[in-house]
């Protein structure tokens, strides 16, 4: 084995742990207890996702066998706790359908421009700087582009409507003879803005993967900068582009609250998608579980079975996709790659270059070198053959001048799209901060920190979120210490043991869980933790939920990162006899160790901006509860606090959630950016 640093494939598990006459009964004892503990990490994960599935059969059962409609095409109120119970998931999944629809017809070409703009076009050094805001767009949580959506996009949307309507009127799905704004299309609209970063950063590493063979052969054979795009980049990342779109299209399917709060609230299949109304399956749940009983509660949970099933047909679909597309596994599903060293992007980087060359010959392979134009007119004077051998800015025996103007204008106007695209990306991004930096510094103050909303209304001025902190901080703190030990052994057990269907299973199930809508977490823990277990609804139970959200992120950033210890530092300890597990957990592990931190850090800043399972498993409150584990009372976080007081209609209560999003919004990008720095502190090769 060599000292290199292993490839971005997973390697096989590797071996070790000295020779027979070095081992005594005490490390091979060590190594066998090490290999069972990882192992039984990596069962647990499987039985957990399991659990997921049978225990929402299970509570689902019951509802639809009581349901007196037909629950594919009933278009009614939705009242399951009604004597009979009446309910139907045929319109909700219809509604879930098209607002992803819109969402991704509209963010695909956006962050596919983008990936090209970063990977292709802009200098190397801002490349990256460019991704890490990018990237902030997917740090933003669903609250604040619902309270943005509900806010600002909404009464914006009705203008934009209505000028659709007036051009695309004669069409029925864009018929404006109705209220317009909280529509399907304005739901569609932000989550396009939510799933823009995901397909974006995924297809910008699949366009750096391009063998720079192919890049300068198209620049070789005289293509312009666009033209090398369309006839390497482009054909070379198309599967995995594609893959990116559909993990982006089950992320539009499962989002919840965004979706809840923009929505005007109906039941029927919508037809006509500027007009108000449409629901979804997650906005659904978020909406009737705080009245719903037994009977309501087993409908909302089938619901979500659906949506889970969905979610996982498409990843699975993605998986498919990838698996037919030549580039690495372990870069078809990382969101995380970003804290890679940057080898890929610089050597793709550095051997892109700008090339003066002429038209693009009609055959490949006409052309092998590039004379001066003098050599070639030396050659036909003499009358050397020259049958695979053109001048630069020749083919064949015509001489040609610089690239034409139409190819010139081509190949400038598709780079001024891609900066269009990059723009546009960013406008959403800018409006978001300025409203909330702009509307959330008023209630801002030290009061602000250290009080809570006890026997605060709407209408009185002062209060503040230390409730909420508290529980933000408690519940974030227990997942991470639930999650982190589990994801980690689960990863070296991926990179140091995972061999067979174990692993296969594994692997793909983590990608399964890394797009789980969190509201399907959110059912889970309600229908095992507390409809099963008879558990209280406390802050317990929503860290158990932000466990299953922030496991995958853990596990995958883990693997990235104990797969780029060199192999060298394993083969030196097993050379002096350490047995395998004392060299995982001495040498290994520590030498990932930052690259550990910084998914979990990025997994923090997730979990702590989750609305839709706290909703469901904690309740909300307006004291101070330091106890999670408390059986007699809810516990608040900054999520639910600007969910339950956004629609007030008090300037003092609007005061507060601006307030409130801007202090969260504030936590996570820190996070964000200090998980950043860490990545870029310890990459290999830092000067």
């Amino acid at each position: 084995m060599s000292g290199i640093a292993p490839t971005a494939t997973r390697p096989a598990p590797r071996g070790g742990g000295g020779s027979a006459q070095t081992l005594t009964s005490g490390p091979r004892r060590g190594d066998l207890v090490f290999s069972g503990v990882v192992r039984a990490a990596a069962i647990f994960l499987l039985l957990l996702m399991a659990a997921i599935a049978g225990f929402l059969v299970f509570r689902a059962t019951g509802a639809l066998n009581a349901n007196h409609a037909n629950v594919a095409t009933y278009t009614g109120q939705w009242a399951p706790d009604d004597t009979p119970a009446k309910f139907g998931i045929g319109s909700l999944a219809w509604g879930t359908l098209v607002t992803s629809v819109i969402a991704i017809v509209i963010a695909a070409p956006v962050a596919i421009g983008v990936a090209l703009f970063i990977s292709q076009y802009a200098p190397r050094r801002l490349a990256q700087v460019l991704g890490y805001i990018i990237d902030l767009l997917a740090a933003v949580p669903s609250i604040i582009y619902g309270l943005w959506g509900i806010l600002f996009l909404v009464p914006h949307m009705q203008g934009a409507s209505q000028v659709v309507g007036d051009v695309l009127g004669w069409i029925p799905l864009f018929d404006t003879n109705g209220p317009l704004g909280r529509s399907v299309f304005t739901a569609g609209v932000i989550l396009s803005i939510m799933i823009l970063p995901i397909i974006a950063a995924i297809s910008r590493e699949i366009f750096l993967q391009t063998p720079r063979e192919q890049v300068e052969a198209a620049y070789a054979l005289g293509a312009t900068r666009w033209e090398m795009i369309r006839l390497a980049v482009l054909p070379y990342g198309r599967r995995g582009v594609g893959s990116a779109i559909v993990l982006g299209f089950g992320r539009a399917l499962g989002e919840t609250v965004a979706v809840a709060m923009v929505l005007s609230t109906t039941y029927n299949f919508v037809t006509k998608w500027l007009q108000s109304g449409g629901n979804t399956i997650a906005a659904n749940i978020a909406l009737q579980f705080g009245s719903a009983f037994k009977i309501g509660q087993g409908a909302l949970i089938a619901s979500g079975l659906v949506l889970f099933v969905v979610t996982f047909l498409v990843n699975l679909l993605a998986r498919r996709i990838t698996g037919r597309a030549d580039i690495p596994k372990d870069e078809r599903w990382s969101l995380l790659s970003v804290f890679r060293p940057g080898r890929r992007a610089a050597a793709h980087m550095e051997s892109s270059y700008d090339a003066n060359a002429a038209d693009v010959p009609d055959r490949a392979g006409t052309l092998e070198a590039r004379d001066e134009p003098q050599e070639v007119a030396a050659d036909d004077t003499a009358g050397r053959a020259r049958p695979h051998r053109a001048a630069h800015g020749a083919v064949g025996d015509s001489m040609l001048v610089s690239p034409s103007l139409p190819r010139r204008i081509r190949s400038s106007l598709a780079g001024g799209m891609t900066v269009g695209t990059f723009v546009l990306a960013l406008l959403p991004l800018i409006s978001i901060l300025w409203l909330v930096v702009n509307n959330g510094r008023h209630a801002m103050s030290p009061s602000f920190l250290t009080h809570s909303l006890r026997n605060i209304d709407d209408s009185q001025f002062g209060g503040g979120v230390y409730h909420a902190i508290i529980g933000t901080l408690e519940q974030s703190g227990l997942a991470t210490l639930i999650a982190v030990p589990i994801g980690i052994l689960v990863a070296v057990y991926l990179v140091e043991y995972g061999r067979g269907v174990l692993a296969t299973a594994v692997t793909f199930f983590v990608d399964v869980m890394m797009g789980l809508p969190s509201i399907v977490a959110g059912l889970f823990i309600l229908s095992m933790w507390i409809l099963g277990l008879g558990q209280h609804a406390n802050g317990f139970a929503g860290a158990l939920a932000l466990t299953i959200l922030m496991l995958p992120v853990v596990i995958r950033s883990s693997e990235e990162m104990l797969k780029l210890v060199p192999d060298s530092l394993r083969e030196a300890s097993y050379a002096l006899g350490v047995p395998k597990w004392k060299t995982i957990t001495k040498i290994v592990i520590p030498t990932a160790l930052p690259g550990i931190v910084t998914g979990v850090m990025l997994g923090v800043a997730r979990v702590m901006g989750e609305t839709a399972p706290i909703l469901l498993v904690v309740g909300y409150i307006q004291n101070i509860n330091v106890n999670p584990f408390s059986s007699d009372q809810g516990q608040a976080t900054l999520p639910t606090v600007i969910y339950n007081t956004y629609a007030s209609p008090e300037h003092a209560s609007n005061d507060r959630t601006w307030a409130a999003a801007f202090l969260l919004i504030v936590i996570i990008m820190v996070l964000n950016i200090i998980a950043r720095l860490i990545a870029w502190w310890k990459k290999p090769g830092r000067a």
